[in-house]
């Protein structure tokens, strides 16, 4: 009886070794591991945004929903390495509190980038919303945000430029 239990662990070892094996052997031997998950219809955010409208002023809320949505990593065996990357598209709203004021809709994309390993980090990110408003104005809003750490920790990138444009 023993002798079968051992003969079944060193089969199930085997097994999990060979399928390991499989697993690691992909995408240029390094033990790569990669992942990627789709979504559809989803807030990009976690509730409305308050905020004014740029063109009037007037207060109100930014609400979005990805219609498309790619969330991909790729994450390496052999050292702490691991390069993620968001990608998202949709459509856009801006809903005034004062019902009888000017509302916009439009659409949006975003991508937001992250990679690391025991060197540095660095995150980086670029939205673009563009918007018409029911008075015939266009809203534009760009961002691109950039972070670098360096294998010490310290910050030696930083920014966040946005620029907001009514016509």
């Amino acid at each position: 009886m023993r002798g079968r239990m051992v003969r079944a662990l060193s089969l199930a070892a085997t097994l999990a070794l060979l399928t390991a094996g499989v697993a690691l052997a992909d995408a240029g031997g390094r033990g790569t591991v990669t992942t990627t998950q789709q979504f559809r219809d989803i807030p990009l955010f976690s509730a409305p945004q308050a905020m004014p409208n740029p063109c009037t002023g007037e207060p109100g809320t930014l609400s979005a929903t990805a219609h498309t949505a790619i969330f991909h990593t790729t994450t390496f065996a052999t050292g702490p390495e691991i390069w993620l990357t968001t990608t998202a598209e949709g459509t856009a709203t801006f809903t005034p509190d004062d019902p009888s004021g000017v509302s916009a809709s439009g659409h949006f994309a975003e991508w937001f980038g992250v990679s690391v390993n025991n060197k540095n980090e660095v995150q980086h990110q670029t939205s673009t919303f563009q918007l018409k408003g029911t008075d015939g104005s266009h809203i534009a809003v760009h961002e691109v945000v950039h972070f670098s750490i360096n294998a010490n920790g310290s910050a030696t990138v930083s920014f966040d430029n946005v620029g907001v444009r009514c016509e």
